[in-house]
């Protein structure tokens, strides 16, 4: 009997140390999240979403390497563009990526150095004739992505006439329907649908520059991330060539 007990004893002493230790797995073990807004507004090859759902893309890709880089594991909050600012103020997300200071409205957001180079682009369809200028458009009908703004152009005379879509998809495919003739749009964007669109052969082959741009990541001033720590993660990405290598993935080969 005394032998039972004693080694009922032990069981339970162990019992209890393993108890004890599984509850500080999720602080040793388990990564905390890194909880990335996602604007329902993009697309592909920026983002696949599905069923509310961030499934693929550049963003996703990049998010995963952050995630790993930082040790923490990565989720997406899809969200209007309206409100991908608030998430981050409300401490709802961690951080917004592939944005610049000019395109939100608070400016106390700490950005990162820069993660994606890219263009903003005047698009249109294949039998429209490219514009001369940013001004020849003045005081049309443009495809425009509602929540976004476009610096570059809201100093034109006549005022555009925004014509405002909830994301690229939706403004490209009112495009193909003759709702105006020009959108904007970026080049990453638009030379994906030229060569995987459907009705590729409809998109004209030339775009009007609009300007040259990088995009940041932005953090709460007081958030879970320090800036020190997400730019050296973005250093030693794109020292290891993963940003290089995922943007290379989704940029189509040959002549658009």
């Amino acid at each position: 009997m005394v032998a039972l007990a004693i080694r009922n004893a032990i069981k339970m002493s162990f019992s209890l140390r393993l108890l004890f230790a599984i509850t500080l797995i999720p602080k040793t073990i388990y990564a905390a999240e890194l909880v990335m807004a996602i604007s329902n507004g993009s697309g592909m090859p920026m983002t696949d979403i599905r069923a509310e759902e961030l499934k693929g893309g550049i963003l996703k890709e990049f998010g995963d390497a952050l995630g790993e880089q930082l040790h923490l594991q990565p989720r997406y909050l899809i969200l209007p563009r309206t409100r991908v600012e608030g998430a981050l103020l409300r401490g709802h997300a961690d951080l917004l990526c592939d944005l610049r200071p000019e395109w939100l409205d608070n400016q106390t957001f700490l950005w990162s150095d820069a993660i994606i180079s890219n263009r903003m682009i005047v698009a249109m369809r294949r039998e429209r004739p490219l514009p001369a200028s940013l001004d020849a458009i003045a005081g049309l009908r443009v495809g425009t992505v509602r929540g976004y703004r476009y610096p570059e152009v809201e100093r034109l005379q006549p005022a555009i006439a925004r014509d405002n879509a909830a994301n690229d998809s939706q403004n490209l495919e009112k495009l193909l329907l003759g709702r105006f003739d020009f959108i904007f749009t970026n080049r990453i964007y638009f030379d994906w649908q030229r060569k995987v669109h459907p009705e590729r052969e409809r998109l004209a082959p030339y775009d009007l520059k609009i300007t040259d741009f990088d995009t940041y990541c932005a953090i709460p001033a007081h958030g879970k991330l320090a800036i020190k720590d997400l730019n050296q993660a973005i250093a030693t990405l794109k020292a290891r060539g993963t940003i290089q290598s995922i943007l290379a993935r989704y940029r189509p080969h040959g002549p658009s």
